[in-house]
C-alpha cells in the first residue's frame, strides 16, 4: 500500500491529466467561441471570458503555468472587451494561438515524462 504522500503525488497526476485532458476538449470550443466573437456578441465573448478563467485558475494550481498564463490573458482581453463593449477579434485569435502551443507543449512534456 503506498504511504500519504505517495498517495497524494499519484492523486495529483491523475488530476492533472484530466485536466490536460479537459483543455485539450475546452480550446476546441474557443475555437468556435473566439470565431463567433468576430460578430460582436458579448454574450459569446462572456462565454470566453468564463471558459478562460476556470482554465487559468485550475492551471495555476495544478502548475501548468503556461497554459495558465494564456488562458489568464485570454480572460482578461474577453473581461476588456465585455466592459468597453467592443470585440477586438484579432487579439484573441493570437491569444488563442498561444493558449493552444502552451496545452500542446503540457501535452507532449506529459507524453515523454
Amino acid at each position: 500500500m503506498a504511504s500519504g504522500p505517495d498517495e497524494l503525488r499519484a492523486k495529483m497526476v491523475q488530476i492533472a491529466g484530466r485536466y490536460i485532458e479537459r483543455v485539450t476538449r475546452e480550446v476546441v470550443q474557443l475555437k468556435t467561441l473566439v470565431d463567433n466573437a468576430a460578430s460582436g456578441n458579448l454574450d459569446v465573448v462572456r462565454e470566453i471570458e468564463t471558459l478562460t478563467h476556470r482554465m487559468h485558475g485550475s492551471g495555476a494550481m495544478l502548475q501548468f503555468h503556461e497554459i495558465s498564463g494564456c488562458a489568464g490573458e485570454m480572460e482578461r482581453l474577453a473581461a476588456s472587451f465585455v466592459a468597453s463593449g467592443t470585440v477586438d477579434q484579432p487579439r484573441m485569435v493570437e491569444a488563442l494561438a498561444n493558449l493552444q502551443t502552451a496545452i500542446d507543449k503540457a501535452v507532449a512534456a506529459r507524453s515523454a515524462g
